[in-house]
Formats: C-alpha cells, sequence, structure tokens
C-alpha cells in the first residue's frame, strides 16, 4: 500500500499542477467559488464539529443524496444518541441535503474536500468517526487509506459497477482492488455488479447483493388530495400533463417537438420539463419558445393561463411532480450518460418511458419492461408515439402506472439490509 499511496499521491500533485490554470478559471465562477475553500480543505469553515463515533455518511451529489437520506435516518433510530455526519462533495448535493434536513440540526452536514493528503487527515482528526458509509460511490484511495490506518469501520451501500466503470478497473486492476480493500463490506445493487468486482479481484468475502436503496427512498405516493393541492400550487389545475425530468442537452429538443406535435390534439396539454442542471432552465424556456410554445419557469412563480412547458428549474420539486403526469420521460436515456432514477415516477403510479442508454439502472430498466410499467424508446420519433398512445388510451396508461407501481413497492428492503451490515460493523468495532 505505501508504494502505491506514494505514486498516487505524486500523480495527484502533478495533476493538480497541471490542472491549475482550468481549476483556477473555474473556481472564479460564482457557483464554484462558494465551495472552492472546502472542496480544497482551505481554511476552517467548511470543518465539521468534533463528533468522536460518528455515524459518517457520505453521498457524491443529488441522486446519491436521495438514497443516503432515508439511510442516515434509518442509522439514527437504530442507534440514537450516537452523533451523525453527512457529507456531499457538490453544491447542488449540499443544498439538496441542507433543505432536506433543516428538521435535523443534530446531523451535522458539511462538504467534503477533495483527495489531498492534508484535507483528508484534518478532516478525520476533527471528526474521528465511528463508522464511515460511503453511498454508491466517490471512492478515493487517500480516504480509503487513512480511514484503514485509523480503524475506522467501512461500508460501501448502493454500489453499482458501470460498463465505463468496469472498464476502468480491469484497465487499473490493482488499484482497484487496493480501493476496495478499504472496505469492510461492499452492498452492490445486483449480481452483475457483484460479477464485475469478482473479476478485477475484489474478495467474495466483502461482498454482498443487497438491492438498490433507491427502492426504499422513492418518495411516498400522493393521494388525490395531495395531487389536486400540488396541481394547483405548479398552476396545472385542470391541465393534461406529461413529464420529462432530469434531461440533458439532446434530449429536450425531441419532447419540445413531441409537445408541438400532439398539442393539436390535446388542448390544454402542458410538459413539465425539468433539467439536470436547474441553471439551464431559462435557456430550455427560449428554446420552447423558438418553437412558438407558451413557456414559463417555475423559479418565477406557478404556470401562468395558457402555459405549455412549465420548466422546473429548481431542486427538490420533480419527484412529486411526476405525480400530475399522465405518462413520464427519464433523462440521461436517448443520450449516453446511463439513465437518472426510474422509480420517481414509477412510484407515482406514471407510466415509464426511457431511451436505449439505462446502463446506471440496468436491472431496474429490465424489471420495469418485465412488469408492464416501463417502455424503451430509441428515439425522439418514438417518444412522441408512445406518449400520443398514452394519452389516447387512458385506460392502458392507468394498467402500466399501476404496474409501475406494483414494481417499485415489491422490491424494497435494501435499506433495511444496509443498516443491518452498519450495525454489525458498528457492534463488532
Amino acid at each position: 500500500m505505501r508504494g502505491l499511496g506514494g505514486l498516487y499521491s505524486l500523480a495527484l500533485g502533478v495533476g493538480l499542477v497541471a490542472a491549475s490554470p482550468v481549476l483556477a478559471a473555474r473556481l472564479a465562477q460564482g457557483r464554484y467559488r462558494r465551495t472552492a475553500a472546502a472542496r480544497l480543505g482551505l481554511g476552517t469553515a467548511w470543518l465539521p464539529p468534533s463528533l468522536p463515533g460518528a455515524l459518517w455518511v457520505h453521498a457524491l451529489s443529488v441522486g446519491e443524496v436521495g438514497s443516503a437520506l432515508p439511510l442516515i435516518r434509518g442509522l439514527g433510530r437504530r442507534f440514537p444518541g450516537r452523533p451523525m455526519a453527512f457529507s456531499v462533495a457538490t453544491a447542488q448535493g449540499l443544498e439538496v441535503a441542507r433543505e432536506a434536513l433543516a428538521k435535523s440540526p443534530e446531523i451535522a452536514l458539511f462538504m467534503r474536500p477533495l483527495d489531498l493528503p492534508w484535507s483528508v487527515e484534518r478532516l478525520l482528526d476533527r471528526l474521528r468517526p465511528g463508522l464511515f458509509c460511503l453511498v454508491e460511490g466517490d471512492i478515493w484511495p487517500n480516504w480509503q487509506w487513512s480511514l484503514t490506518r485509523r480503524g475506522v469501520p467501512r461500508l460501501l451501500v448502493n454500489s453499482r459497477v458501470s460498463p465505463r466503470t468496469y472498464r476502468g478497473y480491469r484497465r487499473f486492476a490493482p488499484l482497484a482492488r487496493e480501493l476496495f480493500r478499504g472496505f469492510d463490506r461492499v452492498l452492490v445493487q445486483t449480481r452483475v455488479d457483484m460479477d464485475r468486482l469478482l473479476a478485477v479481484g475484489v474478495e467474495p468475502s466483502r461482498l454482498c447483493v443487497a438491492g438498490n436503496l433507491k427502492f426504499d427512498s422513492a418518495p411516498p405516493y400522493l393521494d388525490e388530495a395531495k395531487r389536486h393541492g400540488l396541481a394547483a400550487e405548479l398552476g396545472l389545475t385542470d391541465r393534461l400533463v406529461l413529464a420529462a425530468g432530469s434531461t440533458h442537452a439532446g434530449e429536450e429538443d425531441p419532447c419540445l417537438d413531441a409537445i408541438l406535435g400532439l398539442r393539436a390534439a390535446y388542448p390544454g396539454l402542458t410538459l413539465i420539463l425539468a433539467p439536470r442542471e436547474v441553471g439551464r432552465g431559462k435557456a430550455l424556456a427560449r428554446l420552447a419558445a423558438e418553437r412558438g410554445l407558451k413557456a414559463a419557469c417555475l423559479s418565477q412563480g406557478p404556470a401562468p393561463a395558457g402555459c405549455e412547458v412549465l420548466v422546473l428549474d429548481v431542486l427538490g420539486r420533480l419527484a412529486q411532480a411526476y405525480a400530475l403526469a399522465e405518462a413520464a420521460f427519464v433523462g440521461g436515456s436517448l443520450v449516453g450518460v446511463g439513465g437518472h432514477n426510474l422509480l420517481e415516477p414509477a412510484a407515482q403510479g406514471v407510466p415509464v418511458l426511457f431511451g436505449p442508454h439505462t446502463h446506471n439502472f440496468l436491472e431496474m430498466a429490465r424489471g420495469l419492461i418485465e412488469a408492464g410499467g416501463g417502455l424503451r424508446i430509441a428515439t425522439g420519433g418514438e417518444l412522441a408515439q408512445a406518449w400520443g398512445e398514452m394519452l389516447s388510451d387512458p385506460t392502458r396508461a392507468a394498467v402500466k402506472g399501476r404496474a409501475a407501481l406494483d414494481f417499485c413497492q415489491a422490491h424494497r428492503g435494501a435499506l433495511e439490509r444496509a443498516i443491518t451490515e452498519a450495525a454489525r460493523l458498528i457492534e463488532g468495532a
């Protein structure tokens, strides 16, 4: 480990020096400047309070935060009185976590710095955790080695290995094995993930297939009264709604084209369009207006009369907004991102449409299709056709939505398995 650690630190240092002009330019921007000191481990304002024995959960960004929140709350119930800490690695993730934990001031929330030796040691000297629990990813060598040296029990939950990640692990197999040796237990989502880790040499004794936390973190089903209240809040009362969530560049165009083609047959049709990066909201409203569609951004208030495209350019509203839709498209799947959380619309009993690129949710996509609640489309034209079929046959859409909801509810349980594994490590420490 010592030789490998030296090589890694040398490579990290050289990389930082080489990238410094680009980093300096990005950090000069407002959204990066706010978190620059924390990410670089500079100053003291970013440091959490001293919490000896804390149960520390870390989540990379917005998607992982959604999975981690039920876990940290479950650990709090299982171990009342133990200090709790929650860290993230992006500004958006921090904002979502801060809002979600506003009524839980006992949970120390902070931004975890980069994998720099001085920041790693400063944080661990201050925090002195009794457990480190990583949700899904964001694995870095210095963190692993420092936690191991200090004898902190380490648990990785909800782990997945995408094809791209698998190629990287195979290319750098010794480093991959070293990284996973830094965990006492690794709970993977599927058997495919486990087989990929075994193929690069991770010890079988560390691995366990435990399912996907996102099934347990899916938002609660909104009843009819709550749906009416949400529709009024968003300005969508008595509107016929379709939804496109977590979209990326290259996906909004076919969504808008679909609405353009359907609006004549379905008066009052409105698209809820939620970009993955909320900062793109105004640009998307302009994109819709260029097509002659009446568009508005939720950040400016509820949808006005006649609105045909409501852009959700605010965080934390998409999961519930899906409940208003007759059918939903989940983005990151028509482009090669790998897809985003398919369960959010499924948990509201809404048919789930997605493109060909779903390697981030491989078995979830397959399971939704097999259950009858999901539909894979290959092109923007197929998306428009599928949305049109759902609108023309509400009974079929309702059946598919019910199948999606049943699938979601039938696969819960990963949360309890993760808490049980965490308890074994804590009680055995």
